[in-house]
């Protein structure tokens, strides 16, 4: 069966720009014991901000669209084993994260992975990833690997790129024209385009290199070349040392914290899809909403309270009262029960969107335990970034169990664990994988995996399959976002009563979405006195 994607509901209501209707609380009228705070998002964001809340003693009430908790963080299963299908790993960059799960109790948990290297895959075959780039842009025409992926004519296009004006891609629009106007098109195609469709699921003629690498045009004018941009910035430590998982996968993460925040109070509202009101335009009686029938059918007939949605077995909404938010909800015995919210954190794009919110990007994980000794050799290292090739669907493979000793250990003698990434056939589609049942699945992602590595694998090596789409925010990167992200964060910043944080508005990875969600926190517990 294929599970539910994660992390995005539906728009009940939308938020209207001024905010009018707020009430006028503010610090000094509310304390913790009296505050209660909604968080619509049930991810790694809504759980991180929803127990620093909860550690100050505050109420707290999570709201998630689907049944499960972690966003894209979640457990898979192969048979016995149990996997991550979703984010696998950290980056160690700023050690927030890190210390958050020292926090939590997980610190002997904390592994690196195998230094084993990547590769790429293309229409000249399989080459280990050339060493010292960064987002695919050379650091050089002497990097090691270089030559075997791209060739010596076009090498020799990278050596001259050090020769050209600063200016020249300068005014580009996009990190396609940018690359294209200082290396040319293979370089584009075999070095850079792998990368952001395998990592940010965008063709690099959507992203903004403005946004991706920030400053960057002020650092080519005062380097010269990208070549030497990319020298000066990348850091210097092993690959291994760039990021870390826990032993026993990550979704171990997302199990801790979930029982901290059970320990700590924090109540879970799952299967609700929550939205704002939109305080301007949307009249709000004061009184107790009166007791209401169970209706006949899921249709919802014009309410004169709210916008209300069926969820099956009750009626929600989050509305404002005058003083505060709260949720009203009839109950199917015919009674009305009344949750007060003082504060709302808003950790998906759908809670505030006014309709306009970006589509998601589809992809999915397809994850395969393979029985196949000749993989015991780790022929591509610990993954591979699939670039101009025409016989491959994929856009990405991780050999986990080349990545990961933890998993190696407890998978059977000659066994592997691969993961095969899907994207859209075109923009704002879905995932092109989703198309297909399990069965012809399974043929194309063994047809793929034997490809990329060199070993063929059939029906009689596949002991078992999982499959997981993603709608994930739309990067940050992705052309004109920046401008609809500033938008949300001018209508709301000037309200302390509604914090926006989360993957959709702070970009991608626990090192973004953890210390964002506990900064949202914290703005609340000030405007308390408890900061």
């Amino acid at each position: 069966m294929r599970p539910h994607a994660a992390g995005f509901g539906q728009t009940l209501v939308s938020l209207g720009a001024s905010g009018a209707g707020l009430g006028s609380a503010g610090a000094g009228d509310l304390d913790a014991a009296a505050t209660s705070v909604a968080v619509i998002g049930g991810g790694v964001a809504g759980l991180v901000a929803a127990r620093r809340l909860a550690l100050a003693g505050v109420a707290v009430t999570v709201f998630e669209a689907s049944d499960a908790l972690g966003g894209m963080i979640q457990p898979g299963h192969l048979g016995e084993l149990t996997i991550d299908i979703g984010a696998e790993a950290f980056a160690v960059r700023g050690g927030a994260v890190e210390a958050f799960i020292r926090e939590l109790g997980l610190e002997d948990a904390l592994v690196e992975p195998r230094a084993l290297g990547s590769w790429t895959y293309g229409a000249s075959g399989a080459h280990p990833s050339p060493a010292g780039g960064m987002l695919g842009i050379p650091s050089g025409p002497d990097a090691p690997g270089l030559e075997a992926v791209i060739g010596a004519e076009v090498l020799s296009a990278v050596a001259a790129e050090a020769t050209l004006d600063a200016s020249v891609g300068a005014d580009a629009e996009s990190f396609a024209d940018l690359i294209r106007a200082r290396f040319g098109s293979l370089v584009l195609e075999r070095l850079v385009a792998p990368v952001t469709r395998g990592v940010y699921s965008l063709d690099p003629e959507l992203v903004d290199h403005r946004v991706l690498i920030p400053g960057l045009v002020e650092k080519l004018a005062a380097h010269g070349s990208l070549s030497a941009v990319v020298s000066s910035m990348r850091p210097k430590a092993t690959p291994g040392a760039l990021v870390r998982g826990l032993r026993g996968g990550m979704h171990r993460f997302v199990a801790a914290l979930v029982a901290d925040c059970e320990r700590l109070g924090v109540r879970f509202e799952l299967g609700t899809r929550v939205t704002l009101a939109d305080l301007a335009l949307v009249e709000r009686p004061h009184a107790d909403l009166p007791v209401a029938e169970w209706p006949r059918s899921g249709r919802i007939e014009a309410s004169p309270f709210d916008t209300l949605r069926y969820s099956g077995n009750a009626f929600d909404t989050l509305r404002y009262s005058g003083n505060a938010f709260d949720t009203h909800r009839y109950s199917g015995n015919g009674t009305g029960s009344r949750d007060d919210f003082d504060f709302v954190i808003a950790t998906v794009e759908s809670a505030v969107a006014a309709g306009d919110a970006a589509p998601p990007v589809s992809s999915e994980v397809v994850a395969l335990l393979v029985d196949a000794p000749e993989l015991d050799a780790h022929p591509r290292g610990t993954g591979v970034l699939v670039s101009d090739a025409t016989d491959v669907a994929a856009k990405a493979l991780t050999h986990v169990t080349a990545k990961w000793a933890w998993l190696d250990e407890l998978t059977a003698a000659g066994q592997h664990v691969i993961r095969l990434s899907y994207g859209p056939r075109q923009t704002d589609g879905p995932a092109r994988s989703l198309e297909l049942d399990d069965a012809a699945l399974a043929s194309q992602a063994l047809a793929d995996a034997s490809r990329i590595l060199g070993t063929e694998l059939t029906d009689e090596n596949l002991v078992a399959l999982a499959r997981q789409e993603w709608r994930m925010p739309m990067p940050a990167a992705r052309l004109g976002r920046t401008a609809q992200l500033a938008r949300y964060r001018e209508r709301f910043d000037a309200d302390p009563r509604i914090q926006l944080c989360g993957a959709w508005i702070d970009g991608t990875g626990l090192a973004s979405v953890l210390p964002s969600a506990e900064n949202a926190a914290q703005r609340i517990l000030a405007s308390l006195g408890l900061a």
